[in-house]
Protein backbone atom coordinates (compact mmCIF):
# COMPACT_ATOMS: atom_id res chain seq x y z
CA UNK A 1 0.00 0.00 0.00
CA UNK A 2 1.45 3.45 -0.07
CA UNK A 3 1.52 6.36 2.43
CA UNK A 4 -1.69 7.77 1.43
CA UNK A 5 -3.38 4.37 1.84
CA UNK A 6 -1.81 3.38 5.20
CA UNK A 7 -2.22 6.55 7.00
CA UNK A 8 -6.08 6.18 5.91
CA UNK A 9 -6.13 2.79 6.48
CA UNK A 10 -4.46 4.16 10.36
CA UNK A 11 -6.60 6.69 11.20
CA UNK A 12 -9.77 5.04 10.08
CA UNK A 13 -8.78 1.92 12.37
CA UNK A 14 -7.95 4.49 15.12
CA UNK A 15 -11.06 6.15 14.88
CA UNK A 16 -12.85 3.01 15.33
CA UNK A 17 -11.33 1.83 18.42
CA UNK A 18 -11.17 5.00 20.30
CA UNK A 19 -14.61 5.30 19.81
CA UNK A 20 -15.41 8.20 17.95
CA UNK A 21 -17.71 7.33 15.66
CA UNK A 22 -20.26 6.75 18.94
CA UNK A 23 -22.20 9.03 20.73
CA UNK A 24 -20.15 9.38 23.95
CA UNK A 25 -17.43 9.98 22.45
CA UNK A 26 -13.95 8.93 24.67
CA UNK A 27 -16.34 8.58 27.43
CA UNK A 28 -16.97 11.93 27.46
CA UNK A 29 -21.01 11.69 27.16
CA UNK A 30 -21.17 13.57 23.97
CA UNK A 31 -20.41 13.55 20.52
CA UNK A 32 -17.00 14.42 18.83
CA UNK A 33 -18.86 17.15 17.09
CA UNK A 34 -20.54 18.23 20.15
CA UNK A 35 -17.59 18.47 22.02
CA UNK A 36 -15.31 20.33 19.05
CA UNK A 37 -18.42 22.94 19.42
CA UNK A 38 -17.97 23.60 23.19
CA UNK A 39 -14.20 23.01 23.42
CA UNK A 40 -14.55 26.20 20.85
CA UNK A 41 -17.01 28.72 22.40
CA UNK A 42 -14.81 27.89 25.80
CA UNK A 43 -11.49 29.00 23.75
CA UNK A 44 -13.23 31.52 21.48
CA UNK A 45 -15.21 33.60 23.53
CA UNK A 46 -18.28 35.34 21.68
CA UNK A 47 -18.14 33.48 18.31
CA UNK A 48 -20.24 34.65 15.31
CA UNK A 49 -22.94 31.45 14.43
CA UNK A 50 -20.55 31.78 10.78
CA UNK A 51 -17.25 31.37 12.45
CA UNK A 52 -18.33 28.28 13.99
CA UNK A 53 -19.76 26.90 11.06
CA UNK A 54 -16.82 27.73 8.84
CA UNK A 55 -14.14 26.93 11.31
CA UNK A 56 -15.72 23.78 12.66
CA UNK A 57 -16.66 22.79 8.49
CA UNK A 58 -20.14 21.47 10.04
CA UNK A 59 -22.78 22.28 7.59
CA UNK A 60 -26.07 24.71 8.82
CA UNK A 61 -28.63 22.42 9.60
CA UNK A 62 -26.59 20.07 11.75
CA UNK A 63 -24.75 22.97 13.80
CA UNK A 64 -28.04 24.58 14.12
CA UNK A 65 -29.58 21.52 16.15
CA UNK A 66 -26.41 21.26 18.05
CA UNK A 67 -26.86 24.44 19.65
CA UNK A 68 -30.46 24.56 19.73
CA UNK A 69 -29.80 21.29 21.60
CA UNK A 70 -27.07 22.97 23.78
CA UNK A 71 -29.56 25.82 24.50
CA UNK A 72 -32.43 23.84 26.22
CA UNK A 73 -29.69 22.72 28.07
CA UNK A 74 -28.20 26.00 28.83
CA UNK A 75 -24.81 25.12 28.17
CA UNK A 76 -24.78 28.61 25.88
CA UNK A 77 -27.07 31.73 25.15
CA UNK A 78 -27.74 33.54 21.59
CA UNK A 79 -27.19 37.20 20.86
CA UNK A 80 -26.45 39.65 18.63
CA UNK A 81 -23.32 41.55 17.28
CA UNK A 82 -24.03 45.12 18.63
CA UNK A 83 -23.06 46.89 15.37
CA UNK A 84 -24.90 44.39 12.33
CA UNK A 85 -28.57 42.64 14.41
CA UNK A 86 -28.09 40.10 11.56
CA UNK A 87 -25.02 38.35 13.23
CA UNK A 88 -25.74 35.57 15.88
CA UNK A 89 -23.25 35.33 18.10
CA UNK A 90 -22.96 32.26 20.54
CA UNK A 91 -21.56 32.51 24.05
CA UNK A 92 -20.57 29.24 25.81
CA UNK A 93 -22.48 29.88 29.37
CA UNK A 94 -20.91 28.75 32.88
CA UNK A 95 -22.90 25.56 32.70
CA UNK A 96 -21.26 24.84 29.22
CA UNK A 97 -17.93 25.31 30.66
CA UNK A 98 -18.59 23.30 32.92
CA UNK A 99 -19.70 20.17 30.57
CA UNK A 100 -16.87 20.34 28.53
CA UNK A 101 -14.61 20.30 31.17
CA UNK A 102 -16.17 17.43 32.80
CA UNK A 103 -16.55 15.58 28.97
CA UNK A 104 -12.45 16.18 28.85
CA UNK A 105 -11.46 14.65 31.84
CA UNK A 106 -13.31 11.91 31.23
CA UNK A 107 -11.72 11.75 27.45
CA UNK A 108 -8.17 12.11 29.30
CA UNK A 109 -8.37 9.42 31.69
CA UNK A 110 -9.85 7.04 29.09
CA UNK A 111 -6.77 8.39 26.57
CA UNK A 112 -4.49 7.97 29.77
CA UNK A 113 -5.54 4.42 30.49
CA UNK A 114 -4.65 3.58 27.17
CA UNK A 115 -1.05 4.84 27.26
CA UNK A 116 -0.30 3.81 30.67
CA UNK A 117 1.32 0.31 29.44
CA UNK A 118 3.30 2.44 26.59
CA UNK A 119 6.88 4.05 27.44
CA UNK A 120 6.58 8.05 27.26
CA UNK A 121 9.19 8.61 24.50
CA UNK A 122 6.68 6.63 22.65
CA UNK A 123 3.96 9.12 24.20
CA UNK A 124 6.03 12.05 22.97
CA UNK A 125 6.59 10.68 19.65
CA UNK A 126 2.97 9.99 18.80
CA UNK A 127 2.16 13.34 20.06
CA UNK A 128 4.95 15.18 17.76
CA UNK A 129 3.79 12.76 15.03
CA UNK A 130 0.15 14.04 15.24
CA UNK A 131 0.89 17.67 15.21
CA UNK A 132 3.34 17.33 12.15
CA UNK A 133 0.00 15.31 10.60
CA UNK A 134 -2.44 17.98 11.90
CA UNK A 135 -0.41 21.07 10.48
CA UNK A 136 -0.12 19.01 7.01
CA UNK A 137 -3.81 18.78 7.09
CA UNK A 138 -4.08 22.61 8.14
CA UNK A 139 -1.88 23.97 5.23
CA UNK A 140 -3.82 21.69 2.73
CA UNK A 141 -7.10 23.11 3.96
CA UNK A 142 -5.55 26.73 3.67
CA UNK A 143 -4.58 25.95 0.34
CA UNK A 144 -8.15 24.95 0.04
CA UNK A 145 -10.45 27.15 1.89
CA UNK A 146 -8.75 30.35 2.46
CA UNK A 147 -11.91 32.07 3.95
CA UNK A 148 -10.90 30.02 7.33
CA UNK A 149 -8.06 32.41 7.73
CA UNK A 150 -8.98 35.13 10.34
CA UNK A 151 -7.21 38.25 10.65
CA UNK A 152 -7.56 40.31 13.92
CA UNK A 153 -6.34 42.25 16.86
CA UNK A 154 -5.30 39.31 19.31
CA UNK A 155 -7.65 38.33 21.64
CA UNK A 156 -7.02 37.93 25.39
CA UNK A 157 -7.22 34.25 25.17
CA UNK A 158 -5.33 34.01 22.39
CA UNK A 159 -1.88 35.57 24.30
CA UNK A 160 -0.81 32.23 25.95
CA UNK A 161 -0.97 30.56 22.31
CA UNK A 162 0.67 33.99 20.76
CA UNK A 163 3.90 33.95 23.01
CA UNK A 164 4.34 30.22 22.54
CA UNK A 165 4.70 31.26 18.90
CA UNK A 166 7.12 33.58 19.35
CA UNK A 167 9.51 31.70 21.54
CA UNK A 168 9.40 28.84 19.03
CA UNK A 169 10.11 31.60 16.42
CA UNK A 170 12.70 33.41 17.74
CA UNK A 171 14.25 31.60 20.54
CA UNK A 172 14.27 28.04 19.26
CA UNK A 173 14.76 28.87 15.32
CA UNK A 174 17.28 31.85 15.82
CA UNK A 175 18.55 31.73 18.93
CA UNK A 176 17.10 35.16 20.14
CA UNK A 177 17.14 35.20 24.22
CA UNK A 178 13.52 34.49 25.16
CA UNK A 179 13.16 37.92 27.39
CA UNK A 180 13.84 39.83 24.64
CA UNK A 181 10.40 39.26 23.44
CA UNK A 182 8.06 41.00 25.84
CA UNK A 183 7.11 44.63 24.87
CA UNK A 184 6.87 46.35 28.41
CA UNK A 185 3.11 47.70 28.75
CA UNK A 186 4.26 51.09 28.78
CA UNK A 187 5.19 51.00 25.25
CA UNK A 188 1.76 50.67 24.10
CA UNK A 189 1.41 47.59 22.38
CA UNK A 190 -0.97 46.43 19.95
CA UNK A 191 -1.16 42.81 18.70
CA UNK A 192 -2.42 41.08 16.01
CA UNK A 193 -2.69 37.33 14.75
CA UNK A 194 -2.85 34.96 11.94
CA UNK A 195 -5.54 32.89 13.14
CA UNK A 196 -7.34 29.69 11.95
CA UNK A 197 -9.90 27.85 14.49
CA UNK A 198 -7.75 27.71 17.68
CA UNK A 199 -4.86 27.70 16.21
CA UNK A 200 -2.72 30.93 16.01
CA UNK A 201 -0.20 31.20 12.52
CA UNK A 202 1.12 34.60 12.94
CA UNK A 203 1.23 37.25 15.10
CA UNK A 204 3.08 40.48 15.38
CA UNK A 205 2.77 43.79 17.14
CA UNK A 206 3.69 47.25 16.99
CA UNK A 207 4.43 49.69 19.74
CA UNK A 208 5.56 53.30 21.07
CA UNK A 209 8.91 54.54 21.99
CA UNK A 210 9.75 58.40 22.34
CA UNK A 211 6.15 58.98 19.92
CA UNK A 212 7.60 56.64 17.58
CA UNK A 213 5.77 53.83 16.04
CA UNK A 214 7.81 50.79 15.73
CA UNK A 215 6.58 47.24 13.98
CA UNK A 216 8.00 43.51 15.16
CA UNK A 217 7.79 40.69 16.49
CA UNK A 218 6.96 39.39 13.37
CA UNK A 219 6.40 35.40 13.47
CA UNK A 220 4.80 32.96 11.04
CA UNK A 221 4.29 28.99 11.85
CA UNK A 222 6.83 27.00 10.35
CA UNK A 223 4.39 24.53 9.09
CA UNK A 224 1.95 27.18 7.24
CA UNK A 225 4.89 29.44 5.57
CA UNK A 226 5.04 30.30 1.86
CA UNK A 227 1.31 30.21 1.62
CA UNK A 228 1.28 33.71 1.95
CA UNK A 229 0.05 34.24 5.59
CA UNK A 230 2.92 36.79 6.12
CA UNK A 231 2.22 39.52 4.07
CA UNK A 232 -1.34 39.25 4.49
CA UNK A 233 -0.58 39.87 8.48
CA UNK A 234 1.95 42.59 7.85
CA UNK A 235 -0.73 44.09 5.59
CA UNK A 236 -3.48 44.39 8.16
CA UNK A 237 -1.55 45.00 10.93
CA UNK A 238 -0.07 48.18 8.85
CA UNK A 239 -3.10 49.31 7.84
CA UNK A 240 -4.79 49.33 11.38
CA UNK A 241 -1.50 50.65 13.08
CA UNK A 242 -2.30 53.64 10.44
CA UNK A 243 -5.57 53.93 10.81
CA UNK A 244 -5.28 54.58 14.56
CA UNK A 245 -3.03 57.39 13.72
CA UNK A 246 0.88 56.31 12.89
CA UNK A 247 2.13 58.67 10.22
CA UNK A 248 5.79 56.79 9.86
CA UNK A 249 6.19 52.78 10.82
CA UNK A 250 10.15 51.77 12.28
CA UNK A 251 10.98 48.28 11.10
CA UNK A 252 13.76 46.33 11.81
CA UNK A 253 13.83 43.78 9.65
CA UNK A 254 14.94 39.98 9.02
CA UNK A 255 15.61 39.39 5.39
CA UNK A 256 12.27 37.43 4.49
CA UNK A 257 10.76 40.59 5.98
CA UNK A 258 12.67 43.48 4.36
CA UNK A 259 10.87 41.67 1.16
CA UNK A 260 7.40 41.75 2.51
CA UNK A 261 7.80 45.33 3.89
CA UNK A 262 9.55 46.35 0.37
CA UNK A 263 6.28 45.47 -1.61
CA UNK A 264 4.24 47.24 0.83
CA UNK A 265 5.97 50.17 0.33
CA UNK A 266 8.63 50.46 2.67
CA UNK A 267 12.21 51.56 1.88
CA UNK A 268 15.63 50.61 3.62
CA UNK A 269 17.07 53.31 5.74
CA UNK A 270 20.35 51.96 6.91
CA UNK A 271 22.70 49.25 6.45
CA UNK A 272 21.97 45.81 7.97
CA UNK A 273 23.15 44.88 11.09
CA UNK A 274 24.15 40.91 13.05
CA UNK A 275 21.37 40.58 15.28
CA UNK A 276 22.30 36.81 17.07
CA UNK A 277 23.73 35.64 13.81
CA UNK A 278 21.94 37.02 11.10
CA UNK A 279 21.13 40.44 9.58
CA UNK A 280 18.30 43.04 10.55
CA UNK A 281 17.97 45.44 8.10
CA UNK A 282 16.04 49.08 9.62
CA UNK A 283 13.25 50.17 7.31
CA UNK A 284 10.59 52.95 7.29
CA UNK A 285 6.89 52.44 6.04
CA UNK A 286 5.47 56.12 5.52
CA UNK A 287 1.28 56.29 5.15
CA UNK A 288 1.59 57.95 2.18
CA UNK A 289 3.94 55.32 0.87
CA UNK A 290 1.63 52.48 1.78
CA UNK A 291 0.45 50.19 -0.26
CA UNK A 292 -2.56 48.54 1.55
CA UNK A 293 -3.95 46.21 -0.66
CA UNK A 294 -5.24 43.73 1.37
CA UNK A 295 -5.17 40.45 -0.63
CA UNK A 296 -8.29 38.92 -1.10
CA UNK A 297 -8.07 35.28 -0.38
CA UNK A 298 -8.41 35.95 3.80
CA UNK A 299 -11.36 37.09 5.89
CA UNK A 300 -11.10 39.41 8.38
CA UNK A 301 -12.35 39.70 11.64
CA UNK A 302 -16.25 40.41 10.22
CA UNK A 303 -18.02 37.85 9.05
CA UNK A 304 -21.31 37.94 6.60
CA UNK A 305 -24.37 37.15 8.44
CA UNK A 306 -26.15 33.66 9.14
CA UNK A 307 -28.80 32.54 7.35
Amino acid sequence: MSDAENIRKELRLLIRELGLLNHNCLNSGMTLTQTHVLSYLRQNGITSFTELQIQLDIDKASLSRILKGFAQKQLLSFGSDDSDKRVKSIVISPLGITAIEMAENKANSYITSMLKQNHEALSTSVIDSLKKLRISALRNTLLLNKQRLILQPLPNNYQKSAIELLLRVFCSEQNIPSELIPIEDNLHPLWWCARVGEDILGVVVSWMDNSAWHWGRFAVERGVRGLGIGKQLATHSLQDAFSQGAHEIFIEARDATVYIIGSLGGRVIGDPIDFFGEPVTPMLLERDAFRQDLPSTCESLSVSPSE
